[in-house]
C-alpha cells in the first residue's frame, strides 16, 4: 500500500506495467516459435510500455525514464546490421542514465563521498583495455566495433560495484537492479556472438526472456528505493 500510494500516478503506473507483462509475453511467443516477422514488429512496445509505468511512477526522475526509451530505440535499431552500432549506442546511453540515478541516490544520502567513485575509473579503463584488445584480435571486429564493445560490456560490469555500494549503503531495492545487470550482461554477451555469426535455435528467446527480465530489474530496483 506504501508503494502505490508513494507513485504519481498509481494506476496509470501498474497499468502500463500490466501492458509491458503483456508486451513481453508476446515478443517471447514469437521469440520462441521463431516468428521473426512479427516479433520485429511488436518489440519497441515492451520497453515503450515499460519506459511509459515508469514515467507516470516517477515523473520527477527523468533518467529512469529516458533510459527506458533508449531502450526502445536500441531495440529498433539493432535489428538491421546498418542501424546496428546505433542501436548499441543507445543501449550505451541508457545504461549511463540507469548508473548516474544510482550514482546520484546513493550520494545524496550522504553516506559517501564523491571521491570514493574514482575508485570504478580504474577497474572501469582495464577491463575496457582488455575487451578491446581480445576484439582486436577477432578478424570479423574492426577498430570501432572492438572499442565501442570494449566500452560498452565495461559499463555492464561496473554496474556490479557501483549497485552493491548502493545495497550496503542505502540498504535498499538495489539488489534487484544488481540482478538485473547481470541478466543484461548475460543477454548482451549471446546478442554480440549471435551478431557475428555463431548462431543456434531459438537465440533470440534466450537473448529476449534475459534482456526484458534486466530491464524490469533494473528499472523497479531503482524506482522502488526512490520511492519507499
Amino acid at each position: 500500500m506504501f508503494i502505490i500510494l508513494s507513485m504519481k500516478y498509481p494506476v496509470l503506473t501498474y497499468c502500463f506495467l500490466g501492458l509491458f507483462v503483456l508486451a513481453s509475453i508476446v515478443q517471447l511467443v514469437f521469440a520462441f516459435t521463431e516468428n521473426q516477422k512479427f516479433r520485429r514488429r511488436e518489440k519497441f512496445l515492451c520497453l515503450l510500455t515499460l519506459g511509459l509505468a515508469t514515467l507516470f511512477a516517477v515523473p520527477n526522475e527523468p533518467l529512469l525514464y529516458i533510459g527506458a526509451f533508449l531502450g526502445m530505440l536500441g531495440d529498433i535499431l539493432v535489428l538491421r546490421k546498418k542501424t546496428f552500432n546505433f542501436g548499441a549506442l543507445a543501449f550505451f546511453f541508457g545504461h549511463l542514465c540507469y548508473l548516474s540515478e544510482a550514482i546520484f541516490f546513493i550520494i545524496g544520502t550522504k553516506n559517501i563521498g564523491y571521491e570514493q567513485y574514482i575508485s570504478f575509473i580504474v577497474p572501469f579503463v582495464i577491463i575496457a583495455l582488455v575487451i578491446i584488445m581480445f576484439c582486436k584480435k577477432d578478424a570479423k571486429h574492426s577498430t570501432v566495433e572492438a572499442i565501442y564493445q570494449g566500452v560498452y560490456f565495461a559499463l555492464l560490469v561496473v554496474y556490479v560495484p557501483v549497485l552493491t555500494l548502493g545495497m550496503s549503503t542505502v540498504g535498499s531495492y538495489m539488489y534487484l537492479s544488481l540482478i538485473g545487470a547481470v541478466l543484461f550482461l548475460a543477454s548482451d554477451t549471446i546478442l554480440v556472438v549471435t551478431h557475428f555469426g555463431y548462431k543456434f535455435k531459438r537465440y533470440d528467446f534466450y537473448i529476449m526472456i534475459t534482456y526484458l527480465l534486466a530491464e524490469l530489474l533494473i528499472i523497479s530496483g531503482l524506482v522502488l528505493t526512490l520511492i519507499r
